[in-house]
């Protein structure tokens, strides 16, 4: 499969440029993931992925044990805190966090270093980390948006876009870039904007709103895929068949709705991808390689085969790499095709 091919090359050059410190190598390898504890779709991929993973570094490599657990703050920071403090305590070697709130965690960040644990910013990055894992945020939702400018037919082109939630840093980014990428056209009109809080009931009831305010909405874009089942299930049962949609996750079952179907566009982030990733970044870390600070997961534009003719018919940028489906469902599912052991060996 050529993508895959120019995926792990890519992979393979990305993250080799910044140092940082080994783990001590005492034949066990501790990881920790604290979560904000969405249960999306996405989310459940995240821990089937970083399961997957934990058990099969495990198997691979008879000198090291490898352990991983996954906590849900359940929505708290309260409880996220709490959860926080305790691993600390229990002094695993990496901790990914993916913090609610990352100003509340910043005297965390600095007691976790004091003991030794390497500290992995998930999406929202910070300063203080060793690492922050992140996801270009603006780059694809500019690409998004400049995908919704080629697809959407040149006359004027109705759309709402559901954001995440206010002061996250992570959907910020997603919004900048999806108004840069709109900005690219002219005939693309914003009737709406309005924050789902990560929430697909509000995503639901939002786009309940949205159908009756405005009648004659052609699109619907998200800063998550989470968004896209309700809203694709409301607007169908609405008889809105019309409705075009542009998710952001690359969620399997989004992905699959887009050669016959309305998604037009989604980003392959996948959840499944990034829990392998983890899992293979605490491992390079723990053998002393050197990755950079900023440790930015390919994420690419997804299209479908004739959408991206269309788009490239209209002016789409040739130089923007683009998954059809099948090698987005492919590398969506598998993730230890880029992230397994046999990636590091």
């Amino acid at each position: 499969m050529k993508t895959l091919t120019k995926l792990t090359a890519g992979l393979a050059m990305a993250g080799t440029m910044m140092g940082t410190t080994a783990l001590a190598d005492d034949g066990t390898l501790d990881v920790v993931f604290i979560n904000d504890g969405h249960v999306a779709p996405y989310h459940v991929a995240w821990l089937t992925g970083f399961e997957d993973a934990i058990d099969a570094y495990d198997k691979a490599f008879g000198d090291l044990k490898v352990s991983g657990r996954w906590l849900s703050a359940e929505g708290s920071l309260e409880k996220m805190i709490q959860q926080t403090e305790v691993t600390i305590n229990e002094k695993p070697d990496v901790m990914f966090v993916n913090a609610i709130n990352v100003d509340a965690f910043e005297p965390l960040v600095a007691k976790a270093q004091a003991a030794g644990i390497t500290w992995i910013a998930v999406h929202s990055p910070m300063e203080s980390a060793d690492y922050s894992f992140t996801l270009g945020d603006v780059v694809n939702g500019r690409n998004q948006g400049m995908a919704m400018c080629a697809l959407s037919g040149g006359e004027v082109y109705k759309v709402g876009i559901m954001l995440g939630q206010a002061g996250n840093p992570s959907g910020e980014a997603r919004r900048q870039g999806i108004l840069e990428g709109i900005a690219t056209c002219d005939n693309i009109e914003i009737v709406a904007e309005q924050p789902a809080d990560w929430d697909t009931v509000k995503a639901q009831s939002i786009t309940e709103n949205w159908l009756t305010q405005y009648p004659d909405l052609d699109a619907i874009s998200g800063v998550t895929d989470g968004y896209m089942y309700p809203a694709i299930a409301v607007s169908q049962n609405s008889g809105r068949d019309d409705i075009d949609f542009y998710g952001y996750d690359g969620d399997i079952p989004i992905i699959q709705q887009m050669d016959d179907g309305n998604v037009k566009a989604d980003i392959l982030l996948s959840g499944t991808r990034e829990g392998w990733n983890f899992v293979q970044m605490a491992y390079r870390i723990h053998k002393g390689e050197e990755l950079e600070k900023l440790y930015d997961f390919f994420t690419p534009l997804v299209l479908s085969k004739s959408n991206y003719e269309t788009a490239l018919a209209n002016g789409f940028p040739n130089n923007i790499q683009v998954y059809h489906v099948e090698d987005a469902l492919e590398v969506a599912a598998k993730g230890y095709l880029e992230f397994g052991p046999d990636s590091v060996k």
